[in-house]
This record gives C-alpha cells, structure tokens and sequence, in this order.
C-alpha cells in the first residue's frame, strides 16, 4: 500500500480543482473559501492517515479532533453562510457551540481520544443532514434560488453531495459497534462505499465552483 492511494489521491485532485478558483471572477467567495478549508483538513488529514496506518501508528486522535469536530464545524460555518434566516444563522451558531461542549464533555467523561467518537460523530452527522433537508425544503417553500438554474449552481451541488455523504455516514458510524461484530468482508464493503462517498463529496466541492463558469462560456460559445 502507497502512501497515495485511489482514496487521498482524489481528495487531492479536488483540493487541488479549487485552488485556482481564488484567481478567477467568483460570487460564492466566502463558500468556496470554507470548502477549500474542508478540502485542506480532509487531504492533510488522510494522507496523515495513510502514513501512520502504514507504520502501525494510532491516529485515531487525529481523526478525532480534525474529522469529528473540525470538519463538522467548518461544515456548519458553510451552512451559515448559504441560510438566510436570521433564526437559522443563530440556531448554527448554538449548535456548534453546544457540539464543541459535547467534544469537550465526552473526551473528559471517557477520558479516551483513542477510540474514534462515535456518537459526538453520529450527533455531528444528523445536524448536518437536518441542515441540507432545511435548505432542500427552503428551494420550494420559500423558493430560494428562483432567478438561477439549480443544476449550475454550486450550492446546490455541495449540499447534495454532502446529504448523501452524511447520510451513509450516519448510517455506518452510528452502527459501528454492531459492524465490527458482524462478517469483516462485509464491514470491507460497507467502508468502501462510505469511501467513495467521500470522494464524490470532495471531489464536488472542487468541481461544482466551476459549473456557472463552464456553462456561461458554453453560452457565450453557441
């Protein structure tokens, strides 16, 4: 096994797709910005992973602290950025700081940051679904977005992405216990698909920036 593999190897193609956004006419700056910080703790994190995995080192701390809880606030700063309620801004707020207490509580309670933290993660996970079924439900109530296409907004594709990411992982961390008992092949299987997941999320939160570009070029072409 390599220290790049098929995993961190994408991760690093969609970090390295939203690098040069910065230097391009961008309207979705401050989302794009929070992305490319999810993009950066995800590629430094995995290949952290890789190397550690590869010397029999613990790094379950690691994805505690970084995957757990940094990616799940930077995730809920992106959700801030994008609700446009004032009441939807200050719940946000009061969950991320109530899941940073939680952090912080249940490390103290199990004075364990070797084992990963499930069911902060799990907790994490169902906030974040609720925040994409929020927006997905505001699209027709309230109708945001009227005047754009959805299929060339990057918003929209980011939280698709991350709905679907979040709900398989809700489903495989929130069941972990239960899978570590059960046939190992089949855990195998279950981890890969979370895997890609994965990827398909990053990877989005690379691409999706350039679909308003793309297609007004294909416009200005035809």
């Amino acid at each position: 096994m390599e220290i790049i593999d098929w995993y961190n190897g994408l991760i690093l193609v969609g970090l390295l797709l939203s690098t040069p956004l910065f230097f391009f006419k961008n309207p979705y700056k401050k989302q794009h910005l929070i992305t490319f910080l999810i993009l950066i703790v995800a590629t430094i994190l995995e290949f952290y992973g890789t190397y550690t995995y590869l010397r029999k080192i613990n790094n379950t701390i690691a994805y505690n602290l970084f995957f757990v809880y940094a990616e799940t606030l930077l995730v809920l700063w992106f959700f801030s950025s994008i609700l446009k309620t004032n009441i939807s801004l200050k719940v946000i707020k009061i969950v991320s700081i109530t899941f940073i207490i939680l952090g912080l509580t249940f490390s103290f309670l199990t004075k364990d940051l070797d084992s990963f933290h499930a069911i902060p993660f799990s907790i994490g996970c169902f906030v974040i679904i609720t925040c994409c079924i929020y927006f997905f439900s505001n699209l027709f109530v309230k109708e945001w977005y009227t005047n754009d296409n959805l299929l060339t907004n990057p918003i929209f594709w980011i939280v698709t992405f991350l709905f679907l990411f979040y709900s398989a992982t809700f489903l495989y961390f929130s069941s972990l216990n239960l899978l570590v008992s059960i046939d190992q092949q089949l855990n195998y299987i279950l981890g890969t698909i979370n895997r890609i997941m994965a990827v398909l999320m990053y990877l989005g939160m690379g691409f999706s920036f350039y679909i308003p570009m793309l297609v007004h070029r294909t416009s200005k072409l035809s």
